[in-house]
């Protein structure tokens, strides 16, 4: 039996894992009061989090662009850990904490 099995199955199991994502990128969901804005790296920190927004980034309800967010407000944001960073995917702004 040649060795070359067990690398080829490795091989095709780690591609097949590539191809799925898996570890890429994991989408959760986070609730909670923003604590600070910094407005020059374009982030927010909730639960001592800080959430980068980007272009592709959805605002909700009162919310319009990036500059509407405020110190203070419960806002509930849907985020995607790539690369040791979080990142706003939709961010929806929550009148009261629910």
């Amino acid at each position: 039996m040649s060795n070359t099995h067990p690398l080829r199955m490795h091989a095709v199991l780690l591609a097949s894992a590539m191809a799925l994502g898996v570890g890429a990128a994991h989408a959760e969901d986070m609730k909670g009061r923003i604590q600070s804005v910094d407005k020059s790296a374009r982030s927010f920190t909730i639960a001592s989090e800080v959430i980068y927004v980007t272009d592709k980034t959805d605002y909700e309800n009162d919310y319009k662009r990036f500059e509407d967010l405020r110190e203070g407000h419960y806002v509930e944001v849907d985020i995607e850990r790539r690369d040791g960073r979080l990142y706003a995917d939709d961010i929806e702004f929550k009148k009261s904490k629910q």
